[in-house]
């Protein structure tokens, strides 16, 4: 069960999935909320998976819920679906109520580290952690910590998000790092997702421009923009604040942008900023898998993936100056930058690869199925 047709890291997942698992596409149907005005309905059918779109309601109408429920039911029966999986809150609570109906089994994939007790959440979650449910999957041990408290009578399994090894050649990568005014000899800091207060983008200019008086070798580059429609205004505050930083000429914002794989292997180094605790933090292994020694802050998913100095570098959140000063250590050690890269991506292969998390969810379901 999908609500949205825009990719936000819930959505990438799913579609991650489905690319790589021949199981997923020829057992599983996408149901779609259709709601957003992404494009992910057509490229999950281009990769040969189905996906049925079901009529649409926001929870504050409740005829308009009634009948997309019935219409899932109606779906999962006339398939013979056997599990109902939510990706996300929103789908849970769809999806939990009408595999009730169905007489299928639910599953909630857990992206979101939950509040505890369960009503200090915002409504739409506390609705979906306290959704019929029979399984919940958490992307991160910091998330399955409160579900045990808020759920304790449910089963729940860890399983890792995971991200496809995309291959990128040396002269891919060679030509990004042009396309963004790189020199040679210059290190170059990125920071990718979509644009937030909470990502922590804002953290990044503070700390890039202290970096830049430093050491005036660098450049710095943003790739990300606003999904969902969340806080628009949150970019043209980082642009002014640039500005007045003096850091137009060497620092760049991409937006959105398909060759994130090319860019993330043009940097140097990639940031990852958010200000509280991320459920997982996809940025993370994408960057590691590529060989990237990445930089971020300390709480959640990050502080799981990066398990030791070797593989990464942690820093506490909102906290510029800190980060400036992991970035400056990067700077003046390349062995060791070459060197946490190297490993990181060797772990990010041996844990994180999507091909791993597909084969432990399809496990994961076929036990929920025969426990039945």
């Amino acid at each position: 069960m999908q609500s949205t047709t825009e990719v936000g890291g819930a959505e990438s997942v799913l579609f991650n999935l489905f690319e790589a698992s021949a199981a997923l596409r020829e057992r599983g149907v996408v149901a779609s909320l259709s709601f957003g005005n992404g494009n992910l309905p057509d490229r999950l059918r281009q990769l040969g998976a189905e996906v049925v779109e079901l009529p649409r309601a926001r929870l504050r109408q409740p005829i308009g819920v009634a009948r997309t429920v019935t219409a899932l039911r109606a779906l999962a029966r006339a398939r013979g679906v056997r599990a109902v999986i939510g990706n996300g809150a929103h789908p849970q609570i769809v999806g939990g109520i009408a595999a009730r109906l169905a007489g299928a089994r639910s599953a909630y994939l857990v992206h979101m580290i939950h509040g505890h007790p369960w009503w200090r959440n915002d409504p739409l979650d506390a609705l979906a952690v306290k959704s019929p449910c029979d399984l919940m999957l958490a992307v991160s041990k910091a998330s399955l910590a409160t579900l045990e408290q808020i759920r304790p009578k449910v089963t729940k399994r860890l399983l890792y998000n995971g991200t496809p090894t995309r291959e990128v050649s040396a002269e891919q990568a060679r030509d990004a790092r042009r396309a963004l005014g790189v020199g040679e000899g210059e290190i170059l800091f990125g920071v990718f997702g979509r644009l937030q207060r909470w990502k922590g983008q804002d953290v990044f200019v503070e700390a890039a421009a202290e970096v830049a008086r430093r050491r005036p070798q660098t450049r710095f580059v943003i790739v990300g923009g606003s999904v969902f429609g969340l806080e628009p205004e949150f970019l043209e505050g980082l642009k002014r604040r640039v500005a007045e930083l003096n850091l137009t000429e060497r620092l760049v914002f991409t937006g959105f942008r398909k060759d994130v794989a090319a860019l993330t292997a043009a940097c140097d180094v990639v940031c990852h900023t958010s200000r509280t605790p991320e459920p997982f933090g996809l940025v993370v292994i994408e960057a590691m898998i590529l060989g990237r020694p990445v930089i971020a802050t300390r709480g959640g998913g990050p502080s799981e993936i990066i398990d030791s100095e070797a593989v990464g570098v942690l820093v506490q959140p909102d906290d510029p100056q800190a980060l400036a000063a992991a970035m400056t250590s990067l700077i003046d050690e390349p062995e060791r930058r070459r060197a946490i890269g190297a490993r990181a991506a060797a772990r990010a292969r041996e844990h994180f690869t999507i091909e791993r998390m597909a084969t432990e969810l399809v496990a994961h379901l076929d036990a929920l199925i025969a426990n039945k």
